[in-house]
């Protein structure tokens, strides 16, 4: 049973040994989605929290709302009961996804092993060729003090607007001036590393990781698309991966929510979590709960007929690859 107690610096809520980080009071979209195309989002004001303790039990108590419409509690290890909360709540599992991570206090050599010697082949034929094919020497930087980043957020932002992620997703590197006072601020206590990937002197892959205490976060990447057959998002990572690991700091790197085979080549352990939307029950938010959840489950059993029929990478290709040409 967890209740939740206000922190002196309003960041987390405890309970026991369990521990909730409060990420503040955010318009949160639910998704209308087919796989990566999103057609439609309708926020709610939410008051978000993370689990941060992988052993959480089932909630009980909730904080006071406020101004919120509601709460999202996310990365809750899977299974979880939802909490009690009488009639006046709506209460649902939002989403199941698998959080991928990698265990930074083995050494980069002893990571290594965990590949296949296989997947280690490839993985070096690919270092090598980016070498070869930047004359030699494989040209990448790393960005960490509040000058450093100052170079580092121009750079990115230009790559990141030719990536599918930010076409397609909406999901590239922020160019809010709120981002970059966090990311300043975040520089000034060294939380912070950024990484570009050159070729031909151009940026070619960027990387973008907040670090909370002893915790690597993997927030935004990208790279482009007129180079992926140069595999520079991989060749970014293995060294962005060697020089944390040489840091002999860092604890873990949180791929956070979600799959993919980027996230699963690189990670050491995945464990499963679901979000849980709770929602104070009002006519408007009780029919938008029922469609959102019956659309999921209609797009969930559609998504799973074209893996069935083996279409689902071609159309992801096709996706990625209109969002990538799109002016």
């Amino acid at each position: 049973m967890i209740a939740f107690e206000r922190t002196a610096h309003a960041t987390e809520r405890r309970a026991g040994d369990e521990t909730f980080a409060f990420r503040g009071v955010k318009n949160v979209p639910l998704n209308f989605q087919l796989g990566e195309w999103r057609l439609l989002s309708i926020a709610h004001r939410l008051a978000v929290y993370e689990c941060t303790n992988r052993a959480a039990p089932p909630l009980a108590t909730l904080p006071s709302l406020g101004e919120a419409d509601g709460y999202l509690l996310t990365s809750l290890p899977a299974p979880i009961d939802l909490p009690h909360g009488g009639g006046s709540w709506i209460k649902r599992v939002l989403r199941h996804y698998p959080r991928h991570f990698v265990d930074l206090t083995t050494g980069y050599d002893a990571y290594l092993e965990k590949f296949s010697g296989k997947t280690r082949s490839t993985l070096k034929r690919k270092l090598r060729k980016f070498q070869e094919l930047s004359g030699g020497a494989i040209d990448w930087k790393e960005y960490r003090t509040p000058d450093e980043l100052r170079i580092f957020m121009p750079l990115a932002r230009t790559l990141s607007a030719k990536t599918y992620q930010e076409r397609l997703l909406r999901a590239g590197l922020p160019d809010s001036a709120r981002f970059a006072d966090e990311t300043m601020a975040r520089a000034a206590r060294d939380e912070v590393r950024a990484y570009i990937l050159f070729l031909d002197a151009k940026p070619v892959s960027y990387l973008f990781l907040p670090i909370d205490d002893t915790r690597v976060i993997y927030a935004h990447l990208g790279y482009d698309p007129a180079v992926s057959e140069h595999s520079p998002g991989t060749v970014l990572q293995l060294l962005a991966l060697e020089r944390l690991f040489a840091e002999r700091r860092f604890s873990v790197f949180d791929f956070t929510e979600g799959g993919g085979g980027h996230k699963e080549l690189f990670a050491t352990h995945t464990e499963q979590c679901v979000d849980m939307l709770i929602l104070k029950r009002t006519l408007s938010t009780l029919t938008l709960s029922s469609v959102h959840a019956t659309f999921v489950r209609t797009e969930a059993a559609l998504a799973k007929l074209v893996e069935t029929l083996g279409l689902k990478k071609r159309l992801k290709q096709l996706l990625r690859r209109a969002a990538s040409s799109g002016d």
